[in-house]
């Protein structure tokens, strides 16, 4: 019953073989025929690569530079003798924080300090030594935050 009638030719150009066709969607005589002729789409050329994400610094280079300046500088500033205690009266406790009587951030206090190029952070002219357990209370108080500093509690003027 197979006659050269019902017998096609395969569309792949390296193939001749002649086969019984099934189906009208199918024109090769094989899988490998078929997969050699197969059109590339856009879909298969993508090459998903994932990169890595690096995560965003949590300071800014120029922040980090004042940090570590900072960090050394109140540590020399704590090791002198003068700056031992803490300065709030009565307390006689090791001091081992640095109060920043007028604030500290952005920009400079004076002509001078900006001269020098001393930022609010780093200028040691209003700088206190103070233990750890009333620089958190001066943040917290604020009528201890009025008799020594600023305070956002208040908003006093500073020393």
């Amino acid at each position: 019953m197979n006659t050269d009638k019902n017998l096609k030719t395969c569309k792949d150009k390296l193939c001749d073989n002649k086969f019984i066709q099934f189906s009208s969607l199918k024109p090769y005589c094989s899988y490998e025929c078929e997969k050699r002729n197969k059109k590339v789409s856009k879909k298969d050329t993508k090459t998903y690569v994932y990169k890595k994400r690096k995560p965003i610094n949590k300071e800014s280079k120029k922040q980090s530079v004042i940090s570590n300046q900072y960090s050394a500088d109140r540590i020399v500033y704590l090791g002198k003798p003068e700056n031992q205690i803490c300065f709030i009266d009565g307390c006689n406790e090791k001091a081992n924080t640095v109060e920043h009587t007028r604030g500290r951030g952005k920009g400079f206090f004076d002509k001078e300090a900006e001269l020098k190029g001393v930022c609010k952070t780093l200028d040691q002219r209003f700088w206190k030594p103070c233990c750890l357990h009333h620089n958190l209370e001066l943040e917290r108080d604020g009528e201890l935050s009025k008799k020594y500093q600023l305070s956002k509690l208040h908003g006093g003027k500073k020393l």
